[in-house]
């Protein structure tokens, strides 16, 4: 499992997704990226499944032109063989930042050895 590839990676696909004209296949490959009962708790407090994640973002392709997402202060706070849990800093190009944790599943047939089972999204004011 190389978690911080994966978390790099999954943020590059989501700000190339946000901040382009991406492919639609991108979107399948954001989907693949998660395990079924994944849940985001963003940074209003809202709680959204895996399905009101990839319909959000089906309707906010190139909604924030060249955007990035940097990723800083990446640490692993817990990792078994089955599952890790993962702090980091989310730095948007936008001037947003946030604090996020993320937990993370062994999948062999995921990207990087693992799928995304929940997020939680902090705003730093």
């Amino acid at each position: 499992m190389d978690l911080a590839a994966e978390v790099e990676k999954h943020h590059e696909d989501l700000a190339r997704w946000l901040g382009s004209e991406a492919e639609p296949a991108l979107l399948d490959s954001i989907r693949a990226a998660h395990r079924p009962e994944f849940t985001l708790v963003a940074i209003d407090g809202a709680k959204l499944d895996l399905d009101g994640l990839l319909t959000g973002l089906a309707g906010a392709r190139n909604a924030v032109p060249g955007l990035t997402i940097g990723i800083e202060e990446f640490e692993v706070v817990v990792r078994t063989a089955e599952v890790a849990v993962c702090r980091f800093l989310e730095r948007h190009s936008v001037g947003s930042l946030r604090r996020t944790v993320v937990v993370l599943t062994a999948d062999p047939a995921g990207r990087n050895g693992v799928r995304w089972l929940s997020v939680q999204e902090t705003p730093v004011l």
